[in-house]
């Protein structure tokens, strides 16, 4: 599957640059098109994959090119009023070769947690493809939950199907903040693009590779997707020697080892999600594998098919493989589609709602101290003047 890739503010600006490096070092080609779109002209500085004529900055003439300060409303308007432009320049997507559009951003902050919600409500009027979201949810508490509790609700109302990351669980003490969330933004790349090549025949003829008809009718369930991915080396069952191909062919036992190792792979990644969710409660799944061709076994497959089709009882189970000749590595990667139920989000929302009564409490903290501070209880000493009729109208000695 195709899609043309919007990243919109710092963070979603940034994961989209990650797909196109990845997918330059992997060969995984379903980027058909990518963007990215802010208000700061210093995070455009820093985009370094996608092409500078595919770069937007959303300026008006009322405000700097210097950010949203984390504020969506802002963020919300700023897309509005550059609409036209956005669409103008989204025009050189190539439509013959897009099966879908992904918005991407990151949902605590101003520009994309505002920006993405209103954007992926207009391009659904724009095309007659699918619209989906990719949002990532902050580590942060505080006020940026707040930001990502309303932007969440939004993105999930204007897009197809929103597929949901969240940081909290890739961080690692051991890197640095900058590190961190490089380390973040290629995993996010190396995941969903794997995803997104379920669609795509390989090149050495899959035999239950998934259909597209199969992928999209688990994507436009609708509601939120998280996706589950492991990996592992394939071990020496693909090397090819004398000795090995002579096991191969001659020992049922192999064959058996092979298609427990490519269940487990399937069972590990289950647990490996990018965010936290009652799999029981997902409509739909779609399973992809990928390594080397013998390590792929129907049996396997089959087995793993029917593995999570007991795990989440979803009403359709698509799956298939994608064998690599020569490859080391025995992967899986698992998108659960619709689920009803997930604590991060119930615990974001709630965390959201906490977060704007803090932020209430220290505006009227802050307005008491400011009228304490400058103001005098007995009205001894008077004002210089009135700021509501100018200087001259105050106590005069």
């Amino acid at each position: 599957m195709e899609v043309a890739a919007i990243g919109i503010g710092n963070g979603g600006c940034k994961v989209v640059d990650s797909f196109i490096e990845v997918s330059g070092e992997t060969g995984v080609e379903v980027i058909s098109d990518a963007f990215a779109l802010n208000t700061a002209e210093s995070d455009l500085s820093v985009v370094n994959e996608i092409p500078a004529s595919k770069q937007l900055l959303l300026t008006s003439p009322e405000m700097r090119a210097s950010g949203t300060g984390n504020k969506p409303e802002l963020g919300a308007e700023l897309m509005e009023q550059n609409l036209t432009v956005v669409k103008n320049a989204l025009a050189s997507i190539p439509h013959h070769s897009t099966d879908a559009l992904l918005v991407v951003a990151a949902l605590g902050g101003g520009t994309g947690s505002g920006g993405a919600p209103v954007l992926a409500n207009e391009l659904r009027t724009w095309y007659d493809i699918p619209v989906f979201g990719l949002g990532i949810l902050p580590s942060e508490h505080g006020h940026l939950e707040f930001n990502a509790a309303r932007s969440f609700m939004d993105f999930g109302k204007t897009t197809d199907n929103l597929f949901v990351v969240d940081n909290a669980r890739y961080l690692s003490s051991s890197d640095s903040i900058q590190e961190s969330y490089r380390r973040i933004n290629r995993d996010i790349a190396q995941k969903w693009l794997t995803f997104l090549n379920a669609g795509e025949q390989s090149e050495d003829g899959a035999e239950m590779y998934v259909d597209a008809a199969d992928l999209f009718a688990v994507l436009e369930m609708g509601g939120i997707s998280v996706l589950g991915f492991a990996s592992e080396a394939a071990g020496s069952a693909d090397s090819g020697g004398l000795i090995e191909r002579f096991r191969t062919n001659g020992s049922q036992i192999d064959h058996n080892v092979r298609t427990r190792k490519l269940v487990d792979t399937v069972k590990a990644a289950t647990r490996n999600l990018t965010m936290e969710a009652d799999l029981e409660t997902a409509e739909g799944v779609s399973l992809l594998v990928s390594g080397p061709p013998a390590a792929l076994t129907q049996q396997g497959i089959e087995q793993s098919r029917q593995y999570l089709q007991d795990l989440t009882g979803a009403q359709r189970v698509s799956h298939g493989d994608d064998p690599r000749a020569g490859s080391e590595e025995l992967s899986a990667a698992v998108l659960f589609s619709n689920v009803g139920s997930a604590h991060r989000v119930d615990e974001l929302k709630q965390r959201g709602k906490n977060a704007k009564r803090e932020i209430e409490r220290r505006r009227q903290e802050r307005a008491a101290k400011r009228r304490d501070m400058f103001s005098d209880p007995d009205d001894e000493l008077g004002s210089l003047f009135d700021p509501q009729e100018g200087v001259g109208s105050g106590h005069r000695s």
